[in-house]
């Protein structure tokens, strides 16, 4: 069997970085990071043009906050420049990273695959409207995808989502602040762990959405005390800002179709 070409958007970035390290150790697949704007579709088209090789993409370009235009251009149409143009030049499947903030509240203990979507944040909103561009493109121009819905993912060099901001806070300011009382659970995923996720993606035939996580759940404050164990730092409470009681992710799709188990089940601060 051939050599996979997969061009990777957002290499530079937190997962992007890891990405490519996985990537790099798998001597079947050749990895061709995108150079240029992705809102510009010149740059795209000259990006494929000199690439004519490349058969498969994994999109992780996207931001967490900002105004809604920012999240609508670099969630969304960022990945639709990308598709117009990928459809032209022989592109077969398409791995993106997604959220399980999609599902909003869970309905029960822990959200599946099948549930109904209802994001309450324009982020989680403006990556539902990436998954259904991408759903469509994929089956109005026979491409087939894999999208991964990921909780909180942490990891060194990671600053953003509650274990990395809080890091950032006790080093930088001998303080970390919770919102509401600290009793929101999360389920929290190692870089390495969806970075091996996207691995099995690229590999998986067909297409699919997958939940991505580790099955161990915690409150915000089971982490603030954990990092106690560790560091000295005052706790800052404030109202929530966020509408998202709980993350809690089910997983036994991934695990019995794509052969997903985590490596990190304990958090490594």
């Amino acid at each position: 069997m051939g050599q996979t070409r997969v061009a990777v958007t957002g290499s530079q970035g937190f997962i992007g970085q890891n990405v490519t390290r996985i990537l790099s150790s798998c001597g079947d697949i050749k990895q061709i990071d995108f150079e240029g704007d992705l809102l510009v579709q010149d740059d795209i088209i000259s990006f494929f043009e000199n690439n004519k090789e490349i058969d498969s993409i994994i999109h992780l370009v996207g931001v967490f906050s900002g105004p809604t235009g920012l999240l609508i251009d670099i969630n969304v149409k960022t990945l639709a420049n990308l598709l117009e143009t990928a459809k032209d030049y022989g592109v077969k499947k398409v791995v993106f990273t997604s959220t399980g903030a999609v599902y909003g509240e869970p309905i029960g203990e822990e959200s599946f695959e099948t549930d109904q979507l209802s994001p309450n944040t324009e982020y989680s909103m403006s990556k539902m409207l990436a998954e259904e561009t991408l759903k469509y493109y994929c089956r109005q121009y026979h491409m087939s995808y894999v999208i991964l819905r990921y909780p909180n993912v942490y990891g060194r060099g990671n600053e953003k989502g509650v274990i990395g901001a809080f890091m950032k806070s006790i080093q930088e300011n001998h303080s970390i602040t919770v919102y509401g009382d600290g009793e929101q659970s999360r389920n929290f995923l190692h870089v390495d762990d969806a970075c091996r996720a996207i691995e099995l993606g690229l590999r998986y035939k067909g297409s699919d959405v997958f939940n991505i996580s580790n099955p161990i759940k915690y409150t915000i404050n089971e982490i603030v005390e954990l990092y106690k164990k560790k560091f000295d730092f005052v706790v800052e409470k404030k109202p929530s800002n966020n509408n998202l009681r709980n993350l809690l992710l089910n997983t036994d799709k991934a695990h019995k179709l794509l052969n997903f188990d985590v490596q990190h089940k304990e958090i490594e601060l």
